[in-house]
């Protein structure tokens, strides 16, 4: 796969097509196609690798193996917005391994089946699927220990989509997957599990609030990893707090790069935080020096009053750090003539610069 994505980075999309062709395993080579489809635009591209993909899985003799090369083509199908062709070949892909002679393998097939649905943002379809492999294993007279190891790759297979997913979705994956665990007594897993569960409710419900609790916290993994959770805008906050406690706690490399996805979401997405928010966090950023990016945020702020004592903060904390002509130049641009005359007056010496 190293090889594979080396040879994206390069645009050799072709060189990357014939190592993957030429893999003996033909599930992961259809995996590893399916890899290069979703990495390429070009839509002649995406034709021929689909039909390269299709020819492998027509001519694959092992049943099983089969109905999963299914899945894989039908996700690949609806990464190329093929909707009709997905749903024909999931169908298919379900018909096979309904038709396979053991519990376990129809147990097995199935919730992989049902983890390309859920890569196909078919969320119900897949949950449902999950469900029937859980049920098929559950009536199954094989020997216990297979039963068991089958149901412990179906409740890892729900984890594994329950973390691909940013919404309270989610939360019915890892459910399911705890269920199983609970079922078989792998209390440890099942734990963790319910972890995962407190935590997406914890912030689907709290949203910011939660961030920054954890913040407080001095987890910032937790801070960093709730942020797929929220709304864009909800998002953007994220960040900022983000970008604020990491400069706080001197990790400036990851807090720069931080702030400049906000901004960016700011700037070019148009996803802005209320104003009320924007003041708040700008002044943190002039209470550590950052003046710079308060500068930004300043210049973001719709409300021209609340715009405009920020700027006169920022202006009076340059003057401070003796970059007058700089702290000058920002009052002149305050658009409140009030704010504006105070704060000249205090950089002219009329008024303690200080005083903030």
């Amino acid at each position: 796969m190293g090889d594979v994505r080396k040879l994206l980075k390069e645009n050799k999309i072709k060189d990357a097509v014939e190592v993957a062709l030429k893999m003996e395993n033909t599930i992961l080579k259809l995996e590893v196609l399916a890899y290069i489809l979703r990495s390429v635009d070009n839509r002649d591209y995406q034709e021929f690798i689909f039909s390269q993909m299709f020819e492998a899985a027509e001519s694959m003799d092992n049943l099983q193996d089969k109905a999963v090369a299914y899945a894989i083509l039908a996700y690949s199908a609806y990464i190329m917005g093929k909707g009709k062709v997905d749903e024909s070949l999931f169908q298919k892909a379900l018909d096979l391994a309904k038709s396979l002679p053991y519990h376990s393998w129809r147990a097995e097939t199935l919730a992989d089946i049902a983890y390309y649905m859920a890569k196909a943002d078919l969320f119900e379809e897949s949950l449902r699927t999950f469900l029937l492999a859980y049920n098929t294993i559950r009536d199954s007279k094989e020997p216990y220990s297979i039963v068991v190891s089958v149901l412990s790759n179906i409740a890892k297979r729900l984890v594994r989509v329950g973390d691909s997913i940013s919404n309270r979705v989610a939360v019915q994956f890892y459910n399911l997957a705890k269920e199983i665990y609970l079922s078989i007594r792998f209390r440890t897993q099942a734990k963790l599990v319910d972890e995962k569960i407190k935590f997406v409710q914890k912030v689907l419900k709290q949203k910011n609030l939660a961030v920054l609790e954890f913040l407080g916290q001095g987890d910032i993994d937790k801070a960093i990893a709730s942020i797929r959770y929220l709304e864009p805008k909800e998002r953007t906050l994220a960040l900022l707090e983000i970008s604020h406690w990491l400069f706080l706690h001197e990790k400036e490399k990851l807090a720069r790069r931080i702030l400049s996805d906000a901004f960016e979401m700011m700037l070019t997405g148009k996803f802005k935080p209320d104003d009320r928010e924007l003041v708040k966090i700008a002044q943190k950023f002039i209470r550590i020096g950052l003046f710079d990016d308060a500068l930004i945020l300043a210049k973001i702020i719709e409300d021209k009053e609340k715009a405009s004592e920020v700027l006169g903060n920022i202006a009076l904390a340059y003057a401070r750090f003796g970059k007058k002509e700089k702290a000058l130049s920002i009052a002149e641009g305050i658009q409140n003539e009030i704010v504006k005359n105070k704060v000249l007056k205090a950089l002219k010496g009329e008024e303690d610069v200080g005083h903030k």
